[in-house]
């Protein structure tokens, strides 16, 4: 049996899909076996697939309505064997031949029970953006490379044991960190792998922006059944706010302002409103199995 399985998620991620692909066939270390799920991709992603996956009985399609990220990482798991399970989205692009070493190690050595690779942003990511990963993956976060409040199953890997005691949030997105936070209340060890980088980020719509962090709200407000005031909230954006004028003032940067300054707002009023229907969500189900 193979040591590591991967399961990579798809749904119209062309040309990236055929850049990850190639980058699997460079790994040094070879022994997985490559799981495909799509979710109704229509630009070729499904066909690319089927015709690349050594073994095509390991291509699964679905429905783009029954996409629940929670679920379906759950009915992939069940389907695999292997001892070490790594997720590896099929837009993310492994940056090196040792991103897939570099990425299990330390789960192989047992520093670590599940890891987490650093992500850059594509070289045409909004000026903003890049801002956003730059900090999001700064080493200075993490302290001796332990997680404390953060985790992406865009390029992860744990091992098996960790997924059968805890499955993953089923009820809405943000099921990486819901799932995460479960299972270091109970003592395992994230860490980031900084030397496993992959490549990944969007240019979402404004529109598109302002879905994604709604649904990432509702899921943090039902997850941690409280939302922050809308006072500290508006203070924290304009704090975000100050501190994209000022580097992108210092960096000759001007040009990205307006754009800076409505891709904060957008973030902060999607997260916020959905944050807050998150927790009526959480409350209504309490109430409800209370009887109240």
């Amino acid at each position: 049996m193979s040591q590591v399985a991967i399961i990579m998620r798809s749904m119209n991620e062309m040309p990236y899909t055929k850049q990850v692909f190639a980058a699997l066939k460079e790994q040094t270390f070879q022994d997985f076996v490559l799981y495909n799920v799509d979710s109704g991709s229509t630009d070729g992603t499904l066909e690319f697939v089927k015709a690349h996956n050594p073994d095509p009985s390991k291509v699964f399609e679905i429905l783009p309505s029954d996409y629940v990220p929670g679920k379906v990482l759950n009915d992939m798991l069940a389907r695999t064997k292997e001892p070490i399970v790594v997720l590896l989205n099929a837009d993310a692009i492994p940056m090196d031949a040792h991103w897939l070493k570099e990425l299990i190690d330390p789960i192989i050595n047992d520093q670590a029970d599940s890891t987490i690779s650093r992500q850059i942003a594509r070289p045409d990511a909004y000026w903003v953006v890049k801002q956003d990963y730059e900090r999001a993956y700064d080493p200075r976060r993490f302290k001796d490379g332990y997680l404390n409040d953060f985790y992406s199953a865009v390029s992860c890997a744990f091992k098996r044991d960790l997924w059968e005691e805890t499955q993953f949030y089923t009820g809405g997105y943000a099921e990486d960190l819901a799932w995460s936070r479960a299972c270091k209340a109970k003592g395992a060890r994230f860490k980031i792998a900084p030397e496993s980088v992959a490549e990944h980020s969007h240019n979402y719509s404004i529109k598109g922006l302002y879905r994604k962090r709604y649904r990432q709200g509702v899921a943090f407000g039902y997850i941690y059944s409280h939302a922050p005031s809308g006072l500290v909230r508006a203070f924290s954006c304009i704090k975000e706010i100050a501190r994209d004028l000022w580097i992108a003032v210092t960096h000759g940067r001007f040009l990205t302002i307006p754009y800076n300054l409505l891709y904060r707002l957008v973030i902060y009023l999607g997260y916020y409103r959905g944050n807050c229907e998150g927790v009526k969500k959480y409350s209504a189900n309490t109430d409800a199995s209370t009887g109240l």
